[in-house]
């Protein structure tokens, strides 16, 4: 039997080739393993697992992570080790450093430091890993601190990502406040407007349009032609006097005040009607709800009845209001044209939608609308039937 001869320096390359391939396999592995985790913690649980993670991949027993905030004040995020030594390293953090850095301190307790940088989307620094031993160590090789640095780059990230989406989260909640404080106001100044006008100009007009009845009735036999101009005088100003009562109760309707939402609803159907529009109610709730509730129910109800009048070309509108689980709903379906997602629509229809929708998230419900080309459209808003805030 034939024995190869043993070879020691192939050996010795093996050895080293298996070192290396181990190497390469935690360097992964750290990467792969900790990208998962990050993705389900949350930022302060990031920063610790990172640390942590780094300061066991280079046996390191002291580490923290130090940041800036906007106007440049550090404060360390993490630790780990003595609370002493951690306060040594929290001097040496360097926010110039866009590199990995080693640091080699004889005679401290803690000799070895390295330095890894924590940058933005905009290359700057606002953090940096700072890693020491109380053990003197060997640099790490190239890899090695470029795999920390990958890790610094992933914490960096994700803590980015958690930063916009905390600011994004800040402008969302303050534009909804504007828009809460709009409508508000809105509402205010039509109820301002509508009384102003009932008792000015629309009593203006019902005592020209009495005047000028009482003035026909004793008024002697005209000519066919004056007769004919006081007639049109008298349908003119009657009609005024209707136009200004719609006016009236659109801008803030008595009968949501005194009857509540059902019959206010029922009575702006009467625009459909009075249109040729066959109104089917297919159930109702007469129950009275918290004003806000009312008004802004109430409002998206008179938005979906302008936008069937303007847009649809109906011949049927069917509309529901009820009560389920704790919730006022409202649907408004209609058998109109509709439209098709993504169809161009004109500016005040999207901004009429786009306000239905901001009034029933308000109010902490939801707001649909689903239409197909052809096939009709239908609107719903759901809100918490006892809202105690104070939206309008």
């Amino acid at each position: 039997m034939h024995n190869t001869p043993h070879d020691p320096a192939s050996a010795l390359a093996m050895r080293a080739h298996f070192r290396q391939s181990q190497s390469r396999t935690a360097r992964l592995r750290l990467l792969v393993d900790t990208g998962q985790e990050l993705a389900h913690l949350a930022p302060a649980a990031m920063r610790e697992r990172v640390l942590e993670r780094a300061c066991g991949f280079l046996a390191m027993d002291h580490g923290l992570l130090q940041e800036w905030d906007t106007k440049g004040v550090a404060h360390t995020s993490a630790r780990q080790g003595n609370p002493a030594h951690l306060a040594r390293l929290a001097t040496l953090a360097d926010r110039s450093r866009r590199t990995p850095y080693w640091q080699e301190l004889p005679g401290e307790a803690l000799p070895s430091v390295l330095h890894v940088p924590l940058r933005g989307s905009d290359g700057g620094t606002f953090g940096v890993l700072v890693l020491g031993n109380s053990v003197s160590l060997r640099a790490p090789d190239h890899e090695d601190a470029e795999s920390l640095q990958l890790l610094a780059t992933l914490l960096a990230a994700h803590l980015e990502n958690d930063r916009l989406l905390t600011t994004l989260k800040g402008r969302d909640k303050h534009l909804s406040e504007l828009v809460n404080r709009l409508l508000h106001a809105q509402e205010d100044e039509r109820k301002r407007v509508a009384y102003d006008l009932h008792d000015g100009l629309a009593q203006t007009l019902a005592g020209l349009h009495q005047r000028l009845q009482g003035f026909a009735g004793r008024c002697p036999p005209l000519p066919d032609a004056l007769a004919a101009d006081l007639q049109a005088i008298l349908t003119l100003a009657q009609h005024s006097v209707g136009e200004g009562r719609q006016l009236i109760a659109g801008l803030r309707p008595v009968v949501l005040d005194d009857f509540g939402l059902f019959k206010a609803l029922d009575k702006e159907a009467d625009r459909l009607r009075d249109a040729g529009v066959r109104v089917v109610w297919q159930v109702h709730c007469d129950a009275r709800l918290p004003s806000q509730v009312e008004i802004a129910l109430f409002r998206i109800g008179q938005e979906a009845i302008n936008n069937v009048l303007k847009h649809a070309q109906a011949s049927q509108v069917q509309l529901a209001l009820e009560l389920r689980d704790g919730e006022a709903a409202l649907r408004v379906d209609d058998n109109g044209r509709g439209f098709a997602a993504g169809q161009p629509r004109d500016d005040a229809q999207h901004l009429g939608l786009a306000t239905m929708q901001e009034r029933a998230s308000l109010l902490g419900g939801r707001f649909s609308c689903v239409s197909a080309l052809d096939g009709g459209t239908r609107l719903q808003a759901s809100v918490p039937a006892h809202f105690n805030g104070t939206c309008p």
